[in-house]
């Protein structure tokens, strides 16, 4: 999604000038609290002017209504967020690295919607840990992406927590993805169709949890800061958190047509496959997610994402290992018929590249991947790297 790129503010002739009509537009894109933008237009109208000095501005805002919400869209009082902001005590490393680890997940049964709820959330493992990461393990480790406060970065972890995520209680837990783990893989509807469910509420899951993030930024990001950063963090953070609402959105569309075909207990009618059974051996690498291609494996355009206002066409992938045979699995939903078809045939028109282009899908998409480390840890350091990057 393109955000347009305006100035805050200005320097002439050495002094510092902010442009509202800059707060305006943030406005217009729900990033800044539209009263507290016209009640300093209405204090800025008395002197007629919309490029103020940068030192008026900053006496300008601090005569915002205290008990009215923030300007930054926090949702608190003004006086009990910004005001006085910049004299606040800048927040240590070590605090923000705790408080990101213990706060960072969502956790909330995704199932709650269709039948009851039965248990405490658990970790959930998005790729199953005994027929799945077991096979592609080195003493009970995988590489895969964990978080850490830089980023997410591809580190060695024990297959007992990688891939979880707490996104399920102990009973949908167990109940929901039974069909093909505790069943022979027989590809059937049911199968097929708990693995994009599963795919899905992994990437509900991990949308909610960066919006907890990003929360949790925005509250203790710009302690100590001087008003324009402050105000130009907050604008970009907002953004951020408005671009994961609308995957939200995109998402629960989808999410919620899955969960009526539970309550139906017909699987048959909503999603279409392409499967691809690999050679022994293989995967090397497991995935479970699903996400937006804007443009199919050739380059060509399928969609435009960076327009909001169309709903968006969800791939699943499951690259797994069930009963010791290898599947990359593409699903979609059928009305997106003509979208999965030219994704499938961007893949397969070229046999010769089939083998390059599912390694792409899942190492430029899919952060929820792990790795063989016998596999990984016999490539040359330059691919690690490229993998890594």
């Amino acid at each position: 999604m393109k955000v347009e790129s305006r100035k805050l503010s200005y320097t002439i002739q050495g002094i510092n000038f902010v442009d509202l009509n800059c707060i305006d537009y943030a406005v217009q894109k729900k990033l800044f609290n539209l009263s507290s933008y016209q009640y300093l237009l209405k204090l800025c109208k008395k002197k007629n002017h919309t490029i103020i000095p940068l030192i008026h501005f900053e006496e300008l805002l601090k005569k915002l209504p205290k008990k009215q919400p923030c300007w930054c869209l926090s949702g608190l009082n003004f006086v009990d967020c910004h005001f006085n902001k910049q004299k606040s005590p800048e927040v240590s490393q070590n605090h923000i690295i705790n408080m990101f680890k213990n706060n960072f997940s969502y956790k909330s049964c995704l199932h709650q919607n269709v039948s009851n709820c039965n248990g405490s959330i658990i970790k959930a493992h998005s790729i199953s840990r005994k027929s799945s990461l077991q096979y592609i393990s080195h003493n009970q480790h995988v590489y895969g992406m964990k978080f850490e406060i830089n980023g997410f970065n591809l580190k060695k972890i024990g297959i007992k927590n990688a891939s979880t995520f707490t996104g399920f209680c102990k009973r949908h837990d167990e109940i929901l993805f039974s069909s093909f783990e505790k069943n022979n893989f027989n590809k059937t509807s049911k199968q097929l169709f708990d693995l994009c469910y599963r795919a899905i509420c992994i990437e509900y899951n991990a949308m909610q949890s960066v919006i907890n993030l990003l929360k949790l930024i925005k509250k203790n990001t710009d302690n100590s800061k001087d008003v324009l950063s402050q105000i130009s963090s907050q604008i970009e953070i907002n953004s951020n958190i408005n671009f994961y609402n609308l995957g939200l959105k995109y998402s629960n569309y989808y999410k919620y047509k899955m969960e009526d075909c539970f309550k139906k207990e017909n699987y048959e009618n909503l999603l279409e496959h392409y499967i691809f059974e690999l050679f022994d051996g293989y995967p090397r690498f497991h995935s479970s997610s699903c996400f937006n291609l804007d443009f199919d494996l050739n380059g060509i355009q399928l969609h435009d994402l960076n327009k909001s206002e169309e709903q968006s066409k969800n791939l699943y992938i499951n690259c797994i290992n069930l009963n010791e045979q290898g599947y990359f699995i593409i699903s979609w939903f059928k009305e997106n018929h003509e979208y999965g078809n030219k994704i499938i045939q961007s893949i397969i028109h070229e046999p010769s590249k089939i083998e390059d282009k599912l390694f792409s899908l899942v190492f430029l998409y899919i952060y929820n991947t792990y790795v063989s480390p016998l596999w990984f840890e016999a490539l040359s350091k330059n691919q690690q790297l490229k993998i890594k990057e």
